[in-house]
């Protein structure tokens, strides 16, 4: 998708299986790597947090479940070599670390001279990426999706008060935009928001 990050795994990775809070010891972290890529299975309930202070939390349903857990990517730090997940002594894991570069990739251009692709820390396209009530990938145009959500309305507010008016006024209805594909134009099904 255009947008959005780009993952490369470099070697290896590493598995360990703990109880309680542990230390896990990277392979010597190439050079280009950005961050570890993380999947935790939980093998026990419990929350078992990152040393960033992420989390990722498990309950007794979870446990055994292809949900009994969370990935997740931490920045490491210059020279950095190991992770530590910090949980209860009787909390059981099982973690894969493999380290990767990411990158936030372009937005693409239509032949109208919009952008589609992923929301990211560049902003938002012309056109954003989305999944249509049937089940098509497609793209809605920003300001479409800004007056559907609220977006436009909130910058216009200047006190707490017309926010909640607004609020109430909308609540329990559902407002649809169009979703097409990436040229802007040809329309595949809707995107709704149920408030």
């Amino acid at each position: 998708m255009p947008g959005a990050q780009e993952v490369t795994e470099f070697g290896a990775s590493v598995v360990k299986t703990a109880t309680g809070t542990d230390t896990v010891q990277l392979d010597a972290v190439p050079d280009g790597a950005t961050g570890v890529f993380v999947s935790l299975t939980c093998l026990t309930p419990g929350t078992f947090t990152f040393e960033d202070g992420a989390s990722i939390g498990c309950t007794m349903d979870d446990v055994g479940q292809a949900t009994g857990g969370g990935s997740y990517t931490l920045t490491l730090s210059p020279g950095q070599q190991s992770i530590t997940i910090t949980t209860p002594l009787e909390s059981s894991w099982t973690i894969t670390a493999t380290s990767v570069s990411e990158r936030t990739t372009e937005w693409a251009v239509n032949d109208n001279g919009e952008t589609y692709g992923a929301l990211n820390e560049g902003g938002e396209p012309d056109l954003i990426a989305v999944i249509a009530t049937n089940g098509n990938e497609g793209f809605v145009h920003a300001g479409e999706l800004a007056h559907a959500d609220g977006s436009e309305q909130a910058a216009t507010f200047t006190s707490p008060e017309q926010a909640l008016a607004w609020q109430d006024s909308m609540a329990g209805k559902n407002v649809s935009v169009p979703v097409y594909q990436n040229d802007g134009e040809t329309r595949i099904g809707e995107f709704t928001i149920q408030y």
